[in-house]
């Protein structure tokens, strides 16, 4: 399965860290994976991840005859499964779902970057293997990022936690991929130089992975 951060429990947790002058998390998916760090207990209780359920293995090898057969039964058992799954018996139901979801994405209640196509079949799967890094029966298909347009109103510096500087551009806030993006990371002072960045500027901005807000380049 995968442990995720609803949008809900993402912003109470940045409330909580504002209240007490800690740092805020830049987005869910860093929050989760810090939780999933996290060796307190008792914190990581606080944070409230959900996890969505996605396939069950007896040993090293899976029970049900097809993939839709297991998340029916992980159902059943009282896991999350995700209710935005569908079993298309060709390659335009795959796109037409695809599509949907894109123009759902904004409305549900954790973020998503794209949705992953999958082998029904589990001896299919077998068959097909995987590679070291992921496996041959699943893709992930993206869905590209959009972009916005918004002023440069300042550039400040960051100190990492290792004592790195990093500039960050202050943003006039802005709705982008179903949040206000009010910051985006610069990186060095090469990245500014490149983009020929001043403050004042207006940019094009988008989400990297709908995640993280990078600016592309100045609108001249």
């Amino acid at each position: 399965g995968e442990a995720y951060l609803s949008r809900k429990s993402f912003e109470r947790i940045n409330a909580e860290k504002e209240e007490a002058e800690e740092a805020k998390f830049a987005n869910p998916r860093n929050a989760a994976a810090g939780t999933i760090r996290q060796l307190d207990p008792k914190v990581v209780a606080r944070r409230r991840l959900d996890l969505f359920a996605y396939d069950v293995l007896r040993g090293e090898r899976k029970p049900f005859a097809t993939h839709w057969e297991a998340l029916e039964w992980l159902a059943a058992a009282g896991f999350t499964v995700n209710p935005h799954r569908a079993k298309c018996s060709d390659i335009e139901a795959v796109i037409n779902f695809c599509n949907g979801m894109e123009a759902e994405r904004d409305r549900l209640e954790y973020e998503i970057d794209g949705v992953v196509v999958k082998v029904n079949s589990a001896a299919l799967q077998d068959e097909f293997g995987a590679t070291a890094k992921a496996p041959r029966w699943a893709i992930a298909y993206k869905y590209p990022a959009r972009q916005a347009t918004t002023q440069l109103l300042d550039i400040i510096v960051q100190v990492g936690r290792t004592g790195a500087l990093t500039p960050v551009a202050v943003l006039e806030p802005v709705q982008l991929a179903g949040t206000v993006v009010a910051r985006a990371t610069l990186h060095n002072e090469d990245e500014i130089k490149r983009l020929g960045l001043k403050i004042g500027d207006w940019v094009n901005i988008e989400k990297s992975g709908e995640i993280i807000p990078k600016i592309l380049s100045v609108v001249e």
